[in-house]
């Protein structure tokens, strides 16, 4: 073969790979991605998450807290707990600093964030 011929042949070559990878991506992406959204937003984990956020301001104003400050504390504490939110804030603005205030959190089944040791 010819330079030019073997350039060519291994572009072929590239673009069927490519295409096998598009086919598998096309055919696994939107399942693990319908797993993920599904396991962070089930049922019993939004009931979790609402119960955790009603006693995070019902401690506020048992503290003494007047209600326009407990409900402000009472919304940052929600969009904390948000990882979906969280990342895709970072995803977008570009600054990926942010994740490594993420690397010592893991998340259990249940949903809620541990700090790891």
């Amino acid at each position: 073969m010819v330079n030019g011929d073997k350039m060519d042949e291994d572009d072929r070559k590239d673009v069927e790979e490519l295409k096998e990878v598009m086919s598998t991506l096309k055919e696994t992406v939107p399942d693990l991605i319908k797993g993920i959204v599904d396991a962070l937003y089930s049922a019993q984990n939004a009931e979790d998450f609402g119960k955790q956020v009603a006693n995070f301001y019902k401690s506020m104003i048992d503290a003494g807290m007047d209600k326009k400050e407990a409900f402000a504390l009472t919304k940052q504490f929600m969009d904390s707990r948000d990882i979906v939110g969280v990342v895709k804030k970072m995803l977008s603005s570009g600054d990926l600093k942010d994740l490594k205030d993420l690397k010592n959190i893991k998340i259990n089944i249940n949903g809620e964030e541990e700090e790891e040791d």
